[in-house]
């Protein structure tokens, strides 16, 4: 994306134009029902497109195309560079989150920005909110131990434990699944 561009408001798909609202809590909640198992795949995609649709009426009727529409949507957005540990939690840290926008002037429940100004914004938030020193303690490592260190290194495991991600239990079995795989393959 230049810095001129314009975020983008629409998408083609098989010739036709469908307006989108790509409003920050638009897109969140259309990532959200990713997981939702208490809908079923058809409405779960159904749903996702229908929040990222300016105009309801524009739903495909076949769920084929609704697939290929939801990922043309999500093809718009910025990829994360990032892989591994997560840092925000937009749940966990809604409060946070909502507070150091407003410090900046956003008003997050009344004002509808555009995800990828969300995610702009998100990435340079001032370094003195809430959010900010908390997603600092959850990066920051712990120094290896010395003699000297020991209350440093227990002052920060506790702060670290205050503020961590609290992670569901599906995520626990992905992560303990995948922590065997890569243990098999150092294994050989």
């Amino acid at each position: 994306m230049n810095i001129y561009d314009q975020y983008p408001e629409e998408v083609w798909l098989d010739g036709k134009i469908y307006p989108l609202n790509l409003s920050y809590d638009r897109v969140l909640m259309a990532i959200d029902l990713q997981g939702d198992n208490s809908l079923t795949a058809q409405d779960r995609l159904e749903t996702q497109c229908t929040l990222l649709l300016a105009r309801r009426k524009d739903l495909p009727a076949d769920i084929q195309t609704q697939r290929r529409l939801l990922r043309a949507v999500l093809d718009l957005l910025p990829k994360s560079e990032k892989t591994g540990e997560k840092y925000i939690d937009f749940h966990q840290d809604a409060a946070m989150i909502r507070s150091a926008f407003f410090r900046i002037g956003i008003d997050l429940l009344k004002d509808k920005i555009h995800i990828i100004q969300f995610l702009e914004l998100l990435a340079d938030l001032p370094s003195d909110t809430a959010l900010m020193r908390t997603v600092e303690i959850r990066q920051r490592p712990l120094p290896k131990p010395t003699k000297h260190n020991a209350e440093q290194i227990a002052a920060l495991q506790k702060a670290k434990a205050r503020v961590a991600i609290k992670i569901t239990e599906e995520e626990r079995r992905e992560r303990f699944a995948k922590s065997l795989k890569n243990s098999t393959i150092l294994r050989g």
